[in-house]
């Protein structure tokens, strides 16, 4: 059982500062136990998409320096072919990682809720299992649907920030593609622009810290550039793009849990739940008292 170290209220109205807080608050009060849940169910999906993508760049670097010269017209289309298909093989495994990103840290956040702030890793994966086939389906449904509303007069961006809850909706509320979507719209409705901001300054973040993650790589790359001996080795340049995908993928918990946090800010600017539970307390507090008092 891993234990945090301070409970935080999720069902909470929050300003735009605070829920900024709270997001680096919750990462700190239950960094170790989100982290391996983090590096169990995340870790496998980043490491063969970041493998795939170092492939893909070594390939590309090797084209454009002209190395590795091609005899034959099939040669080269065979290099082409290769270095696509490590593209389109990376490129899904990022995707995956970037759902199961967010599963891990909704899941974390229920499991937070639901089990008094004791989470163990098991409990993580019990949503991430349930919610896993349906999450992936639909991320590339929205993907390709907000993609597509770019090209009318920005509908693209205004779909993508309110659809930007989906995940955290069905995970939370354990509801299918249609109604998630209603429920996002509902949600968002008389808050898109705040919920824009917090996506823009919670990415900001999360890039320049990511930036820091991909350095190693960055170094790898000037060095074959500037052919310094041992750089042009493919291995270095796996490894190295390898551990800058599987670090970036994990930055993305950041916007991940903002984003969680304002979902429950505006469920409960709509709904009030987080008032309703207290006052249900409250009067089982006094009902539990009088039947006390009638024993005396």
């Amino acid at each position: 059982m891993l234990h945090t170290t301070q409970k935080i209220n999720l069902r909470q109205e929050r300003d735009f500062g605070e829920k900024l807080n709270a997001t680096f608050a919750f990462l700190k009060t239950n960094f170790k136990p989100l982290s391996k849940a983090m590096l169990l169910y995340v870790s496998p999906v980043a490491l063969i998409g970041g493998i795939f993508s170092g492939m893909h760049q070594s390939r590309m670097f090797q084209q454009l320096t002209g190395e590795g010269p091609y005899s034959t017209m099939g040669e080269y289309t065979f290099f082409n072919q290769v270095t696509s298909l490590n593209y389109l093989v990376s490129l899904f495994f990022t995707v995956m990682a970037l759902v199961i990103v967010a599963l891990t840290v909704y899941g974390y956040m229920v499991a937070y809720m639901d089990d008094e702030g004791e989470v163990t890793p098991a409990a993580v994966w019990e949503h991430i299992k349930r919610n896993l086939i349906q999450a992936v389906y639909a991320s590339i449904a929205i993907g390709v649907v907000c993609f597509l509303s770019f090209f009318l007069l920005g509908l693209g961006i205004y779909l993508a920030v309110v659809l930007s809850l989906f995940l955290v909706v069905m995970v939370r509320e354990e509801t299918g593609f249609i109604e998630s979507i209603e429920r996002c719209f509902y949600l968002i409705k008389g808050n898109w622009w705040a919920t824009f901001g917090l996506i823009i300054i919670a990415s900001i973040i999360q890039s320049m810290i990511a930036w820091l993650a991909a350095v190693p790589l960055g170094a790898v790359m000037m060095m074959r550039v500037l052919q310094v001996p041992g750089a042009e080795s493919e291995l270095l340049l796996v490894a190295s793009n390898t551990v800058a995908t599987m670090l970036t993928t994990f930055t993305y918990c950041i916007s991940t849990l903002a984003l969680g946090f304002q979902y429950f800010n505006l469920v409960e600017q709509k709904d009030g739940l987080g008032l309703m539970e207290q006052v249900e307390l409250i009067g089982s507090h006094n009902q539990t008292l009088t039947t006390n008092e009638g024993e005396f």
